[in-house]
């Protein structure tokens, strides 16, 4: 079992499609990638959240699609933004691709929106 502060607690996802919802009708920022989507709402005081959508269309095997989830919450887990939603939508992966090169792709498409969010408070 991993320790609480390897993990990424349950007050730091989203668990209901109202909270999707949110984030899929207005979201304020839109990053692709081969492999991925994520899309993000910017909230005002309340804490962050993460919401995956990975199909067995998109990632078959189930090995694939639990590696993706870790891999997008390890990711999500080391960002200290906390008041932005994310949603990151599974696409069909290159067949070359590695865990290290989705986990960079992610980390630049988090630091990707929270400088577009920066920027906006300006």
């Amino acid at each position: 079992m991993a320790s609480p502060t390897k993990s990424l607690s349950s007050h730091h996802r989203m668990h209901n499609s109202a909270e999707f919802d949110s984030v899929f009708k207005t979201p304020s920022q839109k990053v692709h990638s081969t492999s991925f989507l994520v899309l993000a709402k910017r909230l005002d005081d309340s804490l962050g959240k993460l919401g995956l959508v990975v199909g067995k269309k998109n990632i078959p095997k189930a090995v694939a699609r639990n590696r993706f989830k870790r891999i997008v919450r390890e990711s999500f887990r080391h960002l200290k933004k906390s008041n932005i939603d994310y949603v990151v939508l599974a696409k069909r992966p290159q067949k070359l691709e590695t865990k290290a090169s989705l986990r960079r792709a992610l980390d630049e498409a988090f630091l990707k929106i929270n400088t577009a969010e920066a920027s906006d408070d300006l």
